[in-house]
């Protein structure tokens, strides 16, 4: 019987393993041909080994020449064809006027007509002057994808969130209006088809978040790059959005007494449970805690970004007082490890936070089936707490971490630990 062999492998007449793919066609001019080849290996068991690595480089080829700009494309080919040292004088925009560099530049230009390359590139690489490239939405999404990746622990969610909205997007504009008509020719319009799109499968605050992502993108290269034009993603009108008391209900002291119980069996889950409630912090706040930011002598957490997870804002960075039966709780989770370790290493990593929210969430659901109550009603509870025992508005957003000026004290501005504890122990 034949040997059923995966998509792209196809086995030669000496025994041979290879891989067959071929080129996309808006792709074939500019690689240079119209099929690629690799060889996997001379046994099945190699062929299979080598395959995944293989076709995932020319998935990222295909990925790669595709984004490239007319600008990138003119100065590879003439580096290719001419070398480094006038590739730079032409990135430099300094080619000499009527010099052999520029006679040369001329005639590779004249060559590449008939190659089929698109027209700027080779418009530039025959003048030896590069345009600047079209600012789109397709830039915006990349530069604010790399901007915001800058921990390895966010890399992915903001890659996989812009992923999501791009798909949205060219649904609704198409792929070659994403890459191709410049930022300044989105209008208002084009903002509000996309807010309508993403309402008929989203609810209003989904799209509300969904919109802050393009809406942040967008800024970010108008600032980075100096445009002179509006952002037709802010503001937009989106009814039924926004903080509501109808979104999340705070767990009141009756939903914790029946609920206690569903942790108390299971230490990691007791412990994660008691911090929550007792500082109102964020689920992944909480799991990204490292050794380090425990000082038991204070008896404080410090929250901040490092390599298990970022914060969701520059006010999420704060030192918070503990609770002693949470500074109990965490003391025997951190024992035993080094400073850089984590203290809940089970959920230290990609998507831990919804695995360990689960975990959570199965515990609740078993005494309390209110849809509105979740764990991040604790962080309500909290604040609920915070304003019925009189804390300033002020102090609460610090323990939250809703303010700008948040950290502790002890470094450098924000309340100091004793003013933050003052307030909490009403609460405890």
């Amino acid at each position: 019987m034949p040997q059923k062999l995966p998509r792209y492998v196809f086995r030669r007449a000496n025994g041979s393993y290879r891989y067959k793919r071929n080129v996309p066609v808006g792709l074939r001019k500019l690689l240079g041909k119209d099929t690629i080849y690799r060889q996997l290996g001379n046994s099945y068991k190699e062929a299979m080994g080598n395959l995944p690595l293989v076709h995932g480089r020319i998935e990222a080829l295909f990925d790669q020449e595709g984004e490239k700009s007319a600008k990138q494309r003119s100065l590879e080919i003439i580096r290719g064809a001419l070398g480094e040292e006038v590739a730079e004088l032409v990135l430099a925009n300094a080619v000499p006027e009527y010099s052999e560099i520029e006679d040369d530049l001329n005639d590779l230009g004249r060559r590449l007509k008939k190659s089929g390359l698109p027209q700027a590139v080779v418009e530039q690489v025959y003048t030896g002057r590069l345009k600047k490239d079209e600012v789109t939405l397709d830039t915006a999404l990349r530069d604010y994808a790399t901007f915001k990746s800058d921990a390895s622990s966010s890399e992915r969610e903001i890659g996989q969130r812009v992923a999501r909205l791009r798909k949205d997007l060219v649904e609704v504009y198409g792929r070659q209006k994403i890459k191709h008509v410049p930022l300044k020719e989105i209008t208002r319009q084009d903002a509000n088809d996309l807010r309508d799109h993403l309402l008929r499968r989203l609810s209003a605050n989904s799209v509300a978040r969904n919109l802050g992502v393009i809406r942040a993108a967008v800024n970010h290269v108008i600032v980075e790059q100096s445009l002179s034009i509006p952002n037709v993603f802010t503001n937009l009108k989106i009814k039924g959005a926004g903080a509501s008391i109808e979104d999340r209900h705070p767990l009141t002291d009756e939903h914790i007494a029946i609920a206690t119980p569903r942790y108390q069996g299971d230490p990691l889950a007791w412990a994660l449970f008691v911090t929550l409630m007792d500082t109102g912090a964020r689920l992944s706040e909480i799991l990204g805690l490292e050794v380090q930011d425990v000082d038991l002598q204070a008896r404080s957490i410090t929250i901040r970004p490092n390599g298990i997870r970022g914060l969701k804002t520059k006010g999420s960075h704060r030192t918070l007082p503990l609770s002693r039966r949470a500074a109990e709780v965490l003391q025997g989770h951190r024992q035993g490890k080094e400073d850089g370790e984590a203290i809940f290493p089970k959920y230290a990593r990609l998507r831990g936070s919804d695995a360990a929210s689960a975990m959570m969430m199965k515990r609740l659901r078993t005494v309390i089936t209110d849809r509105k109550l979740t764990m991040h009603s604790l962080r309500h509870r909290m604040k609920d707490k915070l304003r019925n025992t009189g804390c300033p508005e002020a102090i609460s957003m610090a323990i939250l971490g809703h303010g700008s000026n948040t950290v502790a004290a002890n470094y450098g501005s924000g309340y100091a630990l004793e003013v933050m504890r003052e307030h909490m122990e009403r609460v405890w």
